[in-house]
């Protein structure tokens, strides 16, 4: 048995093993690179350490993809076989991979909500379970989560400036934008590396339309972001939303090519269907040119990791990042082959994801790949009636906000105005500041004058 820095048990005689898990937990909870090489370091010190086991099994369930099913069970089977002599929570988070290898993703954040009832400062818990509400949509959920072991913390705590990080975010999301941007800039000013809490206040400043502040806020603090895994190319995503309020097309089609989907990126070669990056570049590109900027050829380079999430329902939100990609390339006949994929999966799930599939992700592609074939009445006969549910298949409001876009868009073209003297109040509900004043709301607030 040894001790982490941090005051938990971690069931492994081996002291080198203990060293590399820490840094491991360190490396998950600052966004660093090197996660896997930590985690695979403690094993090759100890292959029966529980929480290494655990850990790598529940950051591999945390990509999203069904190509790591195979490894994620391996990690269960490892880390279910030295459950009898593990720590009390040790076991919890063996419990919580069991439940997201088997997509019971509200049963694990449960699980880690248990944990946390224990060990309020357990950061680990803290960043995982708001990992999986948040793709979830339960904003709300998230707040609570953290507010609830805020008594526990104090200034003077290790991983202080990383809860402060995770509470500004819940509390972004559920629209306390005065806390959230307080905490966030409390957690960036103890650990200016600290990339979550940089993210949480672009939040803040995107959807409350301070666009300059935002960018001297990224631009500021982008130094501080070598070493970080594939955050760092939503952090400059982050970037390119404020630009694009700035009319600063040229630059955000340079951060694009740079920083936010760069082939020879070491983190593109090494995963290059991580699907936050998807995410990213699909929607960046769709913004640009709903904004009647060319973005040339970049669609195509995109082509094959969007058609990879045909039949994996692993990530709601992504797959309809991916149909529109599809679209984009006018593959319609594989960005069909997806939508019925997503059916088949939500036919057979009744659980979070089958929920995501069926409330959010069908509604949302079926759209995107109307509005690429210009027919704006199939993009408001999908997305009307769907608009207020968008929430269930995760993604934050900026994130979810291309939608929207989209159903503003083909509602502007086709001169709807009594929809949008809807659509756009509910867009200012949603915590969106300004509306009348963002670059792609502007002609359509135009026609209600």
């Amino acid at each position: 048995m040894q001790i982490d820095e941090r005051g938990f048990a971690l069931t492994t005689g081996s002291a080198e093993a203990a060293a590399h898990l820490q840094r491991a937990v360190h490396s998950f909870n600052h966004w660093d690179a090197d996660l896997m090489a930590h985690l695979d370091a403690a094993l090759a010190a100890d292959g029966d350490c529980v929480m290494a086991h655990a850990l790598k099994g529940l950051a591999m369930a945390g990509g999203r993809n069904r190509r790591f099913r195979p490894m994620i069970e391996e990690s269960l089977a490892r880390a279910r076989a030295g459950m009898a002599d593990a720590s009390p929570r040790e076991r919890g988070y063996v419990t919580a991979l069991g439940h997201m290898a088997a997509d019971r993703l509200t049963d694990a954040a449960a699980t880690y909500e248990a944990i946390l009832l224990d060990h309020p400062t357990d950061i680990l818990a803290h960043r995982l379970v708001q990992q999986e509400l948040f793709w979830i949509g339960e904003a709300g959920w998230m707040r609570d989560v953290a507010e609830r072991a805020a008594p526990a913390w104090s200034e003077t705590m290790p991983d202080y400036s990383l809860f402060l990080s995770v509470r500004a975010f819940g509390n972004e999301e559920a629209l306390n934008y005065a806390d959230a941007e307080r905490f966030g800039r409390g957690g960036v000013e103890i650990d200016p590396t600290d990339a979550w809490g940089a993210h949480a206040v672009a939040h803040v400043l995107i959807m409350r339309g301070r666009i300059d502040d935002g960018i001297r806020w990224l631009e500021g603090l982008s130094g501080n972001w070598a070493g970080k895994n594939q955050i760092v190319h939503h952090l400059w995503w982050h970037l390119a939303l404020f630009l694009l309020e700035r009319g600063d097309h040229d630059r955000v089609l340079a951060l694009y090519d740079s920083d936010i989907r760069n082939p020879d990126s070491p983190l593109v070669q090494a995963v290059p269907d991580a699907y936050i990056d998807i995410q990213n570049a699909a929607a960046m590109l769709l913004r640009l040119e709903l904004r009647g900027v060319d973005v040339g050829d970049r669609w195509r380079a995109l082509d094959s990791v969007a058609e990879a999430r045909i039949g994996d329902p692993a990530s709601p939100f992504t797959n309809a990042h991916a149909a529109m990609i599809l679209a984009a390339n006018g593959r319609f006949d594989k960005a069909n082959d997806l939508v019925a994929s997503m059916r088949d999966a939500a036919a057979t799930d009744p659980g979070p994801l089958g929920i995501a599939l069926r409330a959010a992700a069908i509604p949302a592609s079926a759209p995107a790949i109307a509005h690429r074939r210009d027919d704006h009445d199939a993009v408001l006969a999908a997305l009307l009636p769907a608009r207020r549910q968008l929430w269930h298949m995760g993604g934050s409001h900026a994130q979810r906000d291309i939608f929207v876009q989209l159903l503003v868009d083909s509602a502007r073209r086709l001169g709807r105005a009594d929809l949008l003297s809807i659509l756009l109040p509910e867009i200012t509900d949603v915590g969106f500041a300004d509306v009348p004043g963002r670059t792609l709301y502007r002609d359509a607030a135009a026609l209600l004058n």
